[in-house]
């Protein structure tokens, strides 16, 4: 948040000289974001400042929280460089990027991710905890998934064309090996550090997927290579104590 949004918070009776100059002395103390002082002090809750912003800007407002974000979204954007401008990216439509900023006014940053991404980009205002906590979630998803991915031996695992063929003890080694269960204990923990009521492993023709409920709501959160589902599926039947060879259409 710039300082014209600080001052126009006191202009509006929102936030007074005193608190915007105690805010403005944490955040340069802390090497923080105005805005963020602003919450933490309790001077307004991330909604109101949330909704001002954009009210002020005429962008609409998004609830991160309550959206699922496509991985293949965010990896439009380095992490460092998401960081650097405390924004994460949450939709694309066509040539245009919806990117959730806590100042859209920050045209070096939209400039910037505009010739990173080649996309137009559309801003929209999120709370800076909430971009902060979307980082950290999606892109330590991401950098975990590369690591155990890095274990993989692509000649090991094959993709698989016809179901017929299944290998129950192929399957069975391919579900012992370390990377498989690197990445289904990964699974399992980012569940439970998320407080997911539920994990969907959706396989599918020519993709898989995993989806998490948390709240009510599912959100994508991985997409493993197709040719691990074999893998993957088996390694969850065994930690089940279910018969990896019987299968149902």
């Amino acid at each position: 948040m710039n300082e014209r949004i600080g001052e126009l918070l006191v202009k509006e009776n929102l936030l007074s000289a005193d608190q915007l100059d105690q805010a403005r002395e944490q955040a340069s103390t802390k090497g923080q974001r105005l805005g963020a002082q602003i919450t933490q002090l309790g001077f307004l809750d991330e909604h109101e400042l949330t909704e001002f912003v954009a009210k002020q800007y005429g962008v609409p407002s998004i609830q991160l929280g309550e959206f699922e974000i496509d991985p293949e979204v965010v990896q439009l954007i380095p992490e460092d460089v998401a960081r650097k401008h405390n924004v994460v990216p949450v939709n694309r439509a066509g040539s245009t990027l919806i990117l959730a900023t806590a100042d859209p006014s920050n045209i070096f940053a939209l400039d910037d991710i505009k010739f990173l991404t080649g996309y137009n980009i559309q801003p929209v205002v999120a709370s800076e905890e909430a971009i902060r906590n979307s980082i950290e979630t999606y892109y330590e998803q991401e950098d975990l998934l590369e690591e155990v991915m890095a274990g993989f031996d692509d000649h090991g695992i094959d993709f698989v064309t016809d179901e017929d063929d299944f290998d129950a003890a192929a399957a069975n080694q391919e579900a012992s090996d370390a990377p498989v269960v690197k990445l289904v204990n990964l699974i399992l923990t980012d569940a439970i550090s998320k407080k997911a009521s539920d994990i969907h492993i959706e396989p599918y023709e020519k993709s898989f997927r995993v989806r998490y409920r948390i709240d009510g709501v599912l959100y994508e959160v991985m997409k493993p290579p197709l040719k691990l589902k074999n893998a993957i599926i088996s390694r969850l039947k065994i930690m089940s104590e279910l018969d990896i060879a019987e299968r149902r259409l």
